[in-house]
């Protein structure tokens, strides 16, 4: 039982360890949309496994950037700038909501081997709780037995 419950504080703390990880990651708040989005866009990318999930968003947001880039209306500018971040975040918010559910597999795989491990031992402790009550019938029965038999000899002298 604490094995469990250490694995399960394990697997807790290896949570804890991503979610840290991953707040780690986000970058502080940058002077401007532009150096945050990129900022994001650098973190995103780093991940060649969420590639594929997040290939749209990050491309658009890409897109959107060089849009601001050619762009020489300070107005559309901006706003392209903020569409660019939108479209970073959503990139990255994607990814750590891949993440979660990932831990989040893990947990109900680590959960599921505990309730097994759980069953398990519950079924022994019957078991040997069930030894235990024959073991102690079968005491009684030879006490019974050896008391009867005894007292029978000793009434026929």
């Amino acid at each position: 039982m604490q094995k469990q419950i250490l694995a399960s504080a394990c697997t807790l703390l290896g949570l804890l360890t991503v979610w840290s990880t991953v707040r780690a990651q986000a970058p502080a708040v940058a002077s401007n949309p532009v150096e945050e989005a990129r900022a994001i866009l650098q973190a995103v990318e780093a991940d060649d496994s969420a590639r594929e999930l997040v290939s749209r968003a990050v491309n658009q947001a890409h897109v959107t950037l060089d849009q601001a880039a050619h762009t020489t209306a300070p107005e559309q500018r901006a706003t392209l700038d903020l569409t660019a971040l939108e479209w970073a975040e959503i990139a990255r918010d994607l990814k750590r909501a891949r993440d979660a559910e990932q831990a989040s597999d893990r947990l109900e795989q680590s959960l599921s081997a505990l309730q097994t491990e759980l069953v398990r031992t519950r079924a022994s402790v019957e078991q040997a709780l069930a030894r235990v009550g024959r073991a102690r019938q079968e005491l009684l029965d030879l006490e019974r037995n050896k008391a009867g038999g005894s007292a029978a000899p000793g009434a026929q002298r």
